[in-house]
Parts: structure tokens; C-alpha cells; sequence
């Protein structure tokens, strides 16, 4: 880690598992198999190694990030979430139709601005930590912020 001390991987597993555990069972909700969450902390723990040289912040903020993104990055590729979606009681949700098209408008996105777009509105992280995240610029991300905006609006208005 950068300006810090260098802690064995071995050391940071035991300590943050339970924690890294907890945040990918809180957000798949029950969605993903035992084996996607233990795959999710796996590539958690593997990713922190790899880029242990680069982190400029708190291991547990870093670690959390990452079981974060990689376990909404493993529900937007899941098709159990298409699953949850047919199964969805939605005699009492009038608004189910329009969730679908949403969803169905989303998934025409390229890789990139669908990632963008769910960091931004949906993780809530700020343009500026986007831009860092994918090796972009600021100004770069607030344009495709802007084009994936206004390419949903005609998409949603012209159906």
C-alpha cells in the first residue's frame, strides 16, 4: 500500500471475511447461490492483492468498494434476477411495467455507461470518484452522464 505498511494478505482474509461476507449478502438479497457470494469474496481478496500497491485509503473502505461493485456487477449478469422479476407478484404494483421497460432500456446501454449509470444513480458514488474508478476524466464522465441521460429520455419517449 502506498505510504504504509506492508500487511500479509493472509492477515487482511481473516480480518475482513466476515465483513466482506456481510456486505455481498446484505446487497444480493438472497439472489446469488452460496457459490457466486464465495466467488464474490474470493475475487475481493484477489483484487485487493493485486492492487495493494495502488490503494491510497483505509483497507475496509477499499475492501467494501469492491465486494460492492463486484456483487452488483454479478446481478446485473445473473439471470436470477430476471427470475425474481417474472416471479414478482405485481397484482398490487402498477408501476411493474414501467420497471421493465426501465430495465429493458438500461440493458441496451454499452458495458461502459451501463456501468456509469449504476455507479452514479444507483451506488451513489460522485462523478469524481467514477472518473477515478474507470481511469477517465471528470469532464469525460459528466459528458457520458449527459449522453446516456438524454439517450434514455428519447428511448422512453419514442418507446
Amino acid at each position: 500500500m502506498s505510504g504504509g505498511v506492508e500487511v500479509g494478505i493472509d492477515v487482511i482474509i481473516e480480518e475482513y471475511t466476515c465483513y466482506v461476507f456481510k456486505i455481498i449478502t446484505n446487497i444480493s438479497n438472497g439472489i446469488l447461490t452460496k457459490q457466486d457470494i464465495e466467488e464474490i469474496v474470493s475475487d475481493t481478496f484477489y483484487l485487493f492483492w493485486k492492487n495493494q500497491d495502488r490503494i491510497e485509503t483505509n483497507i475496509k473502505s477499499y475492501l467494501g468498494a469492491i465486494a460492492r461493485n463486484s456483487t452488483y456487477d454479478k446481478l446485473r449478469r445473473t439471470t436470477k434476477c430476471e427470475e425474481y422479476l417474472e416471479n414478482y407478484d405485481t397484482s398490487y404494483n402498477p408501476i411493474y411495467d414501467d420497471i421493465i421497460i426501465i430495465k429493458d432500456r438500461l440493458d441496451r446501454l454499452s458495458l461502459e455507461e451501463n456501468k456509469i449509470f449504476m455507479y452514479y444513480y444507483l451506488d451513489g458514488y460522485k462523478v469524481k470518484e467514477i472518473a477515478k474508478m474507470l481511469n477517465k476524466s471528470v469532464s469525460d464522465i459528466k459528458i457520458k452522464l449527459y449522453r446516456i441521460r438524454k439517450k434514455l429520455k428519447e428511448e422512453l419517449i419514442n418507446g
